[in-house]
């Protein structure tokens, strides 16, 4: 149980953290200067959060998918 619950939150968190990111860059890009007063250093970061965060996402939902050496199941090997 306590791997399942591993791997749930580390796809939940990133998941939540990365569109957050995202969002608010999209908001940012819509409404300049007025809701994200940071300079392009802000921006930059806001960017490395959110694509760190959403590769986290696909590193966890690749890494649980069970496959064999060769990528192919065991069932499958005659």
């Amino acid at each position: 149980m306590a791997g399942a619950a591993r791997q749930f939150w580390l796809f939940v968190i990133p998941f939540i953290v990365g569109f957050a990111a995202v969002g608010l860059l999209a908001l940012s890009f819509f409404f300049p200067g007025e809701l994200y007063t940071v300079d392009s250093t802000g921006y930059l970061l806001t960017a490395i959060v959110a694509v760190a965060s959403l590769g986290i996402v696909v590193w966890q939902s690749v890494a649980s998918e069970r496959t064999v050496v060769g990528g192919i199941d065991e069932r499958e090997q005659r």
